[in-house]
């Protein structure tokens, strides 16, 4: 390239200027404000054509700023390279652009008041920002080092959380940032600059927690629901406001995270009975429990409305709301239509943390595929049609009607397998194929991930008990996935494998990784297939007490069809459907509905296997039996 200074007017506009739109004026006057001041930076790219002038490829603004800013010469870099180039220059000019980030660019005004002793008007000239920008930049001046870190890589708080942060003394900050931070470093390494790691998206630092802890507002104690025990073992030291009104409690303290602290302790050990504890989402408002709704004033009060109780993050004081029910899972259901309330107990957190679930779930779903691998070469045909009955009951199947949401570009396992086992419309009657094809659509659909959307659910899990995919699982000792305990939760998966009580986390890490190593193989309990049957038993059981309170509503609307009592009452009908049923036939009601449900496993998979033909009576017998010795895991007890 050529270095030439010509006239700013001279240069001619590239008719293929990839920016179409039009420029705008008080853009462009910022920056001939700056270039006035610091001159032009980069050069504007130009190539000379056949009459000798110049026609710009990059940096047409450039030189509209320079007319503005009534320069008469400016450097250009002439260039010589490809023409078929100029387009790609162009473009990529204005495309591959990254801003400089607020501590960046609080790091730039600062060098330029201590080294070039600039004054601020100077500088906001320079930057064409005004001074009040820059006054807002000063707040980053007294942020702890890895706190500007953590702005750099876009992980920073928000502007409320970083006015407090910036308000508190760096000593200060210092001392929160080490104690939250006390278990991410090595043992001879300082908490205090630990920084987050710009590759790790889950490596975030709880900062509303940190903005509580370095908060100078007044925490008043008539806001507070604990008593003084509470407060005194959380330090609470109470400073009577001598300002406040006379009539009021007016004692407070400044320590956010110690009231707090107090504020949980009573949500956890004071709850009022039928009291729900509410998760705060995004903004500090609550997030409504499954199965209930906001209670809004016009609505008229029911016996059955509980309340809802939450700490506002930003007061620190527990707030109230009235909930009502619509449908809990797994909650009792009375025959007057009302529903047995048994008060939650208050939230503690997992053992396992979400991440560590879904790890779970992907390390489950290679043991289920490999187990179905495993089975290949001589899997009884009734154990296939048992899957594939889990398999279509499983939450991430659906059947759509709708031609408009099929997928040609690639066909489905379902689809070729149906090709492969009837391509003339006639089955093929071949084992081998049959197996294959049935197990490559298993593992197309049966998968143990935790997503509500996609995941197959206890299905996938009892389809694992059936192959024995526990066999297949790997084992669980590496570090991703033991960092995903918490405290206890670490604690608890040490002791069970008999090892001495560590005084942290990661120490008991280790002490897990040594003890199993790289050659051994260490499962927990809560990874396993094996506690999906009490999880499926219960889901089972609720079915049938939804059915059985269904069909006794529906039993209070037809009541003169039913004996009312007799001998000649059935029993079924009796326990499920009358209202004068006693307690003893309805519990065995959901027994019963248990049982039939099994039965009508057992005699879709009879006709589905002969063909839709009515089975002889001694053959379905033996076939119940052997279908009911493989379905123990799913029998009702």
């Amino acid at each position: 390239m050529e270095l030439r200074f010509v006239d700013p007017k001279s240069l001619v506009d590239n008719p293929n200027n990839p920016r179409s739109s039009a420029p705008n004026i008080e853009e462009d006057r910022r920056l001939a404000f700056n270039i006035k001041a610091v001159g032009v930076i980069h050069s504007p790219i130009v190539r000379e054509m056949e009459d000798g002038r110049l026609m710009i490829i990059a940096g047409h603004r450039r030189r509209r700023a320079s007319v503005l800013a009534k320069l008469p010469t400016i450097h250009v870099l002439v260039t010589t390279t490809d023409p078929k180039l100029d387009g790609l220059i162009a473009g990529s000019e204005n495309t591959i652009r990254q801003n400089m980030t607020q501590a960046e660019q609080w790091r730039f005004v600062d060098g330029m008041r201590r080294e070039k002793h600039m004054s601020d008007a100077q500088i906001a000239r320079a930057l064409m920002v005004t001074p009040a920008y820059l006054k807002q930049l000063s707040v980053l001046a007294g942020l702890h080092e890895p706190i500007l870190d953590a702005i750099d890589i876009g992980r920073g708080p928000d502007h409320r959380e970083l006015k407090i942060i910036a308000s508190a003394s760096p000593e200060d900050q210092r001392a929160v940032w080490a104690e939250l931070f006390a278990e991410c470093v090595e043992d001879d390494g300082d908490p205090a600059e630990y920084r987050l790691n710009a590759e790790d998206p889950d490596d975030e630092a709880p900062w509303t927690e940190i903005a509580r802890a370095l908060s100078q507002d007044r925490y008043y104690a008539r806001d507070a629901r604990f008593d003084r025990d509470m407060g005194r073992a959380r330090g609470i030291a109470w400073t009577e406001d001598l300002f406040g009104e006379g009539s009021q409690d007016n004692r407070f303290t400044e320590d956010a995270r110690a009231y707090a602290a107090a504020q949980e302790d009573w949500l956890a050990q004071c709850l009022p009975e039928g009291g729900l504890l509410l998760d705060v989402g995004e903004h500090g408002r609550p997030a409504m429990p499954e199965g209930f709704g906001l209670v809004y004033s016009y609505m008229a009060k029911c016996e059955t409305d509980r309340v809802g109780y939450f700490l506002n993050p930003g007061s620190l004081k527990i707030e109230e709301i009235a909930l009502r029910e619509s449908s809990v899972p797994g909650a009792a259901q009375r025959r007057d239509g009302t529903r047995e309330i048994v008060a939650e107990k208050p939230k503690e957190r997992a053992e396992i943390s979400g991440t560590g679930l879904r790890i779970i779930g992907d390390v489950r779903t290679q043991a289920l595929h490999a187990a179905l691998d495993a089975a290949e070469p001589g899997v009884d045909p009734w154990d296939l049609i048992a899957a594939l009955l889990l398999a279509l009951h499983a939450n991430n199947v659906s059947v759509q009607g709708d031609s408009s949401h099929e997928h040609y570009r690639q066909p489905s396992a379902r689809a070729l397998a149906v090709q492969a086992l009837f391509p003339d419309g006639v089955l093929v009657r071949d084992p081998g194929l049959l197996r294959h094809h049935a197990l490559t659509v298993l593992k197309s659909v049966m998968n143990c991930g935790v997503s509500l959307h996609s995941g197959s659910g206890l299905s996938a899990q009892i389809m694992g008990l059936m192959f024995d995919a526990d066999a297949h699982m790997p084992s669980m000792a590496f570090e991703d996935f033991l960092r995903c305990y918490s405290k206890p939760g670490i604690m608890n998966a040490g002791q069970a494998l008999g090892l001495a009580s560590q005084e942290t986390g990661k120490a008991m890490r280790q002490a897990i990784l040594a003890h199993v190593g790289q050659d051994g193989r260490w499962v927990p309990e809560a990874a396993g297939f094996t506690d999906a049957v009490q999880a499926w038993k219960a889901q089972i059981e609720y079915a049938t007490r939804q059915a059985a309170a269904w069909a006794a509503a529906d039993g209070d609307d037809t009541e003169e069809e039913f004996p009312e009592d007799g001998d000649d009452a059935d029993v079924e009908g009796d326990s499920a459907g009358s209202p004068g049923a006693d307690d003893e036939a309805e519990d065995e009601a959901p027994e019963a509905s248990g049982d039939t449900l099994k039965e009508q496993l057992v005699e879709t998979a009879l006709v589905a296997t002969l063909h839709g033909q009515p089975p002889e009576q001694d053959n379905a017998q033996a076939v119940r039996a052997h279908l009911e010795s493989h379905l123990e895991v799913i029998r009702v007890a």
